[in-house]
């Protein structure tokens, strides 16, 4: 038999072993004796499998927010990338050369 949280109104929540048709009609708290209502079910997200919780975290990653796209920079573009000089090839091993 499946595993249901009821919720009293006194006690607060509580879980009872029946099947789904008693469930429906609520259960009685076992402190009080008074009718409490099913709380409606979570899904379990985490029987997923890899390969769709993969895809799915790729979707709501890429609804709000745009892809970045970067463009190559040009030989006189002037930015701060591109007028950076190599370190010098001798004495790499130096430290303050590179």
């Amino acid at each position: 038999m499946p595993v249901y949280d009821f919720n009293c109104p006194a006690h607060g929540v509580f879980s009872d072993r029946l099947g789904y048709e008693a469930s429906r009609a609520g259960a009685r708290c076992p402190r009080c004796g008074a009718p409490s209502p099913v709380l409606p079910a979570l899904p379990q997200v985490s029987t997923l499998s890899s390969a769709l919780r993969r895809a799915e975290t790729r979707a709501e990653s890429s609804s709000g927010a745009p892809r970045v796209v970067k463009r190559a920079h040009l030989p006189s573009c002037g930015c701060n990338l591109c007028s950076k000089k190599p370190p010098a090839s001798s004495r790499r091993w130096m430290l303050g050369q590179c």
